[in-house]
């Protein structure tokens, strides 16, 4: 039981020796560089406000003046230190957004170069901060991530740093074979490549605790040799192998050494305030010490003395543990009772704990998995497109390949060829010459074609005019004639049979005309504002007339007299066709005319329906092709709808045949609007 307190006092212990460090070597990257020196000193006043919140502008100040002098280096320091401000506070967005930053200015101006910060802020801050979040399903999948990245960038620092995080987050989660392995391929990468790190004597104390829990007390003195042999100066660094050793003899029940190692690990705290955060190492030391050697009561005091440090209250996880200490001690003097009541104090404790880090790690999980599916379909695409330019190599090669040949080939003829040169730009020439003339004539025909496409349309119209004149004489005689022969119903019936025929003649003098036109034009403009419900009533109005005995014609307005901005004689005059359409088709029944008012479409959609032989489903499409007739013996020139749709498509709708409509035929007319507020 006594196993997983030493172990979670152990890793912090790690954690916070390693964390402390970094600022130190932070600094030592620049230290030896040339630089301003007025510079530098700015850099060590920003580096001393790091947890004030003025400290920003500052960074920003000193990113800014090492721009100035090309000095990329303190530029990437400026960014880490203001990544160090969220850090320290435990600024979650503000830790991921400063990490962005530096990592993609390292990009920006040579990541080789630049390589120290790029792994520094991602291991050594965002990896260290999700770790001190206990969020360790995420810190070790970042690791490996970075682990990656480092062996593919062939940095053995970085790499050695990724074993290092590797090594703690297992130390941490109690799986000391693994934590041992990474403890020493980190070390093994350090001393391959020769890099001196001002961590490695910490790193060989760790290695040695590590084969201490797994019984290998040989493994763990070589180790501890090591790192005394470095020679460390820092206390922190003396005092982790002091520890190191003093546990090592405790291993081996050599208590007379582990006691003098126990108080040569105290003498480094003596008036040094800067080993402040290394006391809970020393506490957890001496209560291992004091309850293997039997001094329960010693033991029992230096918990209690935990317990009432308010520093190591903070730390949330090892706090409650200790009161499952002082159960174990209790449990070993014989005091049953209080030991039950510790108990039941770290279960009580625990529980809350514990169930954070149930949904922490849930959490965990369910961001790998969606970040691993990103990174799968991210693979995928990369795949596809190696793949896809994979191909397009091997067919330039092929491509090269086949010049070559050709080239060949065209080098031996060459020779053969040249004599024919000569000759050959004379027959271009000649081709040439003949092309320029072929070209001209193409253009002549094409100025003629136009020429005579608008000398049709002028006689299209000035026929148009020429026939629409007498056409309006002629119905102005009739309505003359049915005036002054009123009661005479054959002359009625005569005349109107001249109307009939001079309004059907009219309708397709002004189908022609307006063909000619629209062909012409790009889109109808909206022209004024209308009240639609009085242009719909106008239309039925003209359109009655048209209907046989038996059919009615309703108009049905589904809102209040909407004012609209559009081009109401265009509208009108399709709206009018339809109407028209239906009537000549219906032998029964009714005609219906509503409409619906789309606001916020901007759109107006009509709706003409009726109870004729409707339209059959193949043939609907037909019916807006010019000069089709469906019924050949009907009456018209079948230009009415193909004019209809063509208004709609110019006034920028539509024009169709609704196909769900079964029990007649129903045109749907879509037209867009404005609002009179909105112009």
């Amino acid at each position: 039981m006594f196993q997983h307190l030493r172990n979670v006092l152990f890793s912090l212990f790690v954690l916070v020796s390693f964390a402390g460090a970094l600022p130190v070597r932070a600094g030592q990257e620049f230290r030896e560089t040339v630089g301003d020196s007025v510079l530098k000193n700015y850099y060590y006043r920003v580096r001393r406000l790091v947890n004030s919140p003025e400290v920003l502008p500052m960074c920003d100040t000193l990113f800014r003046r090492a721009g100035e002098q090309r000095w990329t280096r303190m530029q990437a320091t400026a960014l880490c230190l203001r990544l160090d401000h969220f850090y320290y506070n435990n600024d979650r967005e503000g830790i991921l957004d400063g990490v962005r930053r530096v990592q993609d200015f390292c990009v920006e101006n040579g990541r080789k170069d630049l390589a120290y910060f790029y792994y520094f802020v991602w291991g050594s801050r965002l990896v260290t901060y999700y770790t001190k979040q206990k969020q360790f399903n995420v810190a070790v999948y970042e690791t490996r991530r970075m682990l990656s990245e480092a062996q593919a960038d062939d940095y053995p620092f970085g790499e050695a740093e990724c074993y290092r995080l590797l090594a703690n987050l297992y130390l941490i989660q109690n799986t000391f074979d693994r934590a041992y392995d990474y403890f020493r391929q980190e070390l093994n990468v350090m001393e391959e490549h020769g890099i001196d790190d001002i961590n490695l004597p910490t790193q060989y104390a760790s290695l040695a605790q590590c084969a201490l829990e797994l019984d290998m007390p040989d493994s763990a003195r070589m180790a501890l040799d090591k790192g005394r042999a470095l020679r460390p100066d820092l206390p922190y660094q003396r005092f982790t192998l002091d520890k190191g050793m003093a546990l090592y003899y405790l291993h081996i029940k050599d208590f007379d050494k582990a006691g003098a190692y126990v108080d040569s690990a105290a003498m480094h705290f003596a008036g040094n305030s800067s080993m402040r955060s290394y006391l809970p190492g020393l506490r957890f030391l001496r209560t291992e010490y004091y309850r293997t050697t039997g001094q329960y009561d010693e033991a029992l005091e230096t918990v209690h003395e935990a317990l009432s440090d308010t520093l190591q209250r903070e730390g949330g996880y090892l706090y409650y543990t200790l009161y499952k200490e002082l159960g174990n001690i209790h449990w070993l003097r014989g005091d049953m009772r209080r030991s039950a009541a510790n108990y039941r104090d770290y279960i009580h404790l625990s529980d809350s704990v514990r169930s954070a880090e149930i949904r922490s790690g849930t959490d965990d999980f369910s961001g790998i998995l969606e970040i691993a599916r990103l990174q799968g379909e991210t693979r995928e695409l990369q795949l596809d497109l190696q793949q896809k330019r994979l191909r397009s190599t091997y067919l330039i090669i092929a491509l090269l390949g086949g010049v070559l040949v050709l080239g060949g080939l065209g080098l031996a003829r060459l020779m053969r060829l040249n004599h024919r040169l000569k000759a050959s730009e004379e027959v271009v020439k000649a081709q040439n010459k003949n092309l320029m003339a072929v070209g001209e004539e193409l253009r002549m025909a094409k100025e003629r074609a136009e020429q005579a496409s608008l000398m049709k349309s002028n006689f299209i119209q000035s026929m148009s005019h020429e026939v629409r004149t007498p056409l309006n004489s002629i119905m102005g005689f009739s309505q003359v004639l049915v005036s002054k022969f009123r009661n005479d119903p054959t002359v009625e019936e005569y005349v109107s049979i001249i109307e009939a025929s001079s309004l059907s003649l009219l309708r397709m003098v002004d189908d022609v005309l307006d063909i000619a036109y629209l062909d012409q034009t790009e889109e109808l403009p909206r022209t004024d504002y209308c009240t639609i419900n009085d242009r719909c009533h106008e239309c039925v109005a003209k359109s009655l007339s048209q209907l046989r005995a038996g059919v009615t014609m309703i108009f049905e307005p589904s809102a209040q007299d909407p004012v609209l901005h559009t081009n109401s004689k265009r509208v009108m005059q399709v709206l009018l066709h339809l109407l028209h359409n239906a009537a000549k088709f219906t032998v029964e029944g009714e005609i219906i005319l509503t409409y619906t008012c789309r606001i916020p479409e901007r759109t107006m959609l009509f709706t003409v329906s009726d109870t004729g032989p409707g339209i059959p489903a193949e043939e609907q499409e037909q019916v807006f092709e010019r000069f089709v007739k469906l019924d050949t013996f009907a009456q018209g020139t079948g230009l009415g709808l193909p004019v209809c749709r063509l208004i709609a498509t110019k006034l920028g709708g539509s024009l169709r045949v609704d196909p769900s409509y079964t029990v007649g035929c129903r045109m749907i007319f879509e037209v867009p609007f404005g609002l009179p507020d909105e112009i």
